[in-house]
């Protein structure tokens, strides 16, 4: 049977499937970032955190619209509002 928010619920199964392969590719390239023996291996892992970094965020901001989307399609937020995640500056969280 088919309820008003299994759409969503499947959709965010897939992102936080492709968070966990992001979180893998994160961890092996830093792994591989400790043992290679040239500069441009180092830069080349490095780079392969960094996408993989960009591509878990991108799959944690659409987990977090679709659940935004699944509490208000059960009156739990405004319909008006939503969820998103936000970059932080921490540096001027001291003053």
């Amino acid at each position: 049977m088919k309820t008003l928010t299994s759409d969503y619920r499947k959709e965010i199964k897939d992102a936080m499937k492709q968070v966990r392969e992001a979180l893998k590719q994160i961890e092996e390239a830093e792994k591989l970032q400790e043992v290679v023996r040239n500069n441009r291996e180092y830069d080349k892992a490095k780079r392969d955190a960094q996408e993989a970094s960009i591509s878990m965020m991108s799959a944690l901001e659409e987990a977090v619209r679709l659940a935004s989307a699944i509490g208000c399609a059960h009156d739990l937020y405004d319909i008006h509002k939503y969820h998103k995640v936000v970059e932080l500056d921490l540096r001027d969280s001291h003053k």
